[in-house]
C-alpha cells in the first residue's frame, strides 16, 4: 500500500444568525464535501458523518487483491429474482 495517503481537514464557520457551514478539504484546501445545517453541533455531526462515510468508501485494499476479489465474485452467480406477480403473493 502507498504510504502517500491523502489527509484531510474539517472546517466549520458560521453564516447569519443560526446557518453553519461544514466543509471536509484536503491539506492542499481541494475541497471534497461541504453542506450547511442550522446549528453548530448539527453541522459538526453532518461533517463527521461525511467524513466517516467517505473514509468507508474508500479503497484500502492493493488493487491486486481487489481484482482477485471481484473476479472471484464474477465467477458466482448471481441470485436469480422473482417476477413482480410472485412476490406479491
Amino acid at each position: 500500500m502507498s504510504d502517500n495517503l491523502p489527509t484531510f481537514e474539517m472546517f466549520l464557520r458560521r453564516y447569519g444568525r443560526r446557518t453553519w457551514r461544514w466543509r471536509v478539504c484536503t491539506t492542499e484546501g481541494h475541497l471534497v464535501m461541504h453542506g450547511s445545517e442550522n446549528g453548530r453541533p448539527a453541522a459538526k455531526y453532518a461533517a463527521e458523518r461525511a467524513f466517516f462515510l467517505m473514509l468507508l468508501a474508500a479503497p484500502y485494499r492493493p488493487a491486486s487483491q481487489a481484482s482477485a476479489i471481484a473476479r472471484s465474485s464474477l465467477a458466482t452467480p448471481a441470485p436469480r429474482r422473482l417476477p413482480r406477480q410472485r412476490l406479491r403473493e
